[in-house]
């Protein structure tokens, strides 16, 4: 039992102190027990075919009625408030020029090139290990 007069309190939680202290008003709201009952009634008759799936509010396209609810929700943390069921946020964020992707058998290349040069590397000078002191002094480093 911890007593409400007790400053140990303080001590194991400053950090949580001061956020609670500096935070503004909770931005979620709570539902109640009705809300919950409906929406799990109105998720049922979904998935059983008896009402009309979900719309992604970004696309238009309709939204699979067994997505779970954490796919289909953003999530807090990625920001923009939820503006509804969207998948949106599952794709790939990355701008295009990031998204460069090469082939298979491109990279299987490149690995047999790469390989063949730290072959050739390591055949020319076998006294050194690399990684060593030894290496450093050679390169007066």
């Amino acid at each position: 039992v911890i007593n409400s007069n007790d400053t140990h309190q303080h001590r194991l939680y400053p950090i949580c102190k001061s956020v609670m202290s500096s935070s503004s008003a909770p931005t979620h709201v709570t539902e109640s027990m009705t809300d919950r009952r409906k929406q799990r009634e109105l998720t049922e008759a979904r998935q059983s075919g008896n009402a009309a799936p979900e719309i992604d509010v970004k696309t238009g396209s309709m939204i699979n009625p067994h997505n779970p609810e954490f796919l289909t929700r953003r999530p807090w943390y990625l920001g923009g408030g939820d503006a509804g069921p969207s998948l949106d946020h599952q794709a790939d964020q990355r701008d295009l020029a990031d998204r460069v992707g090469i082939s298979l058998s491109t990279s299987d290349a490149l690995l047999a090139e790469e390989r063949k040069r730290v072959k050739a590397l390591r055949k020319s000078d076998r006294s050194l290990k690399v990684g060593t002191w030894v290496e450093a002094l050679k390169y007066n480093r």
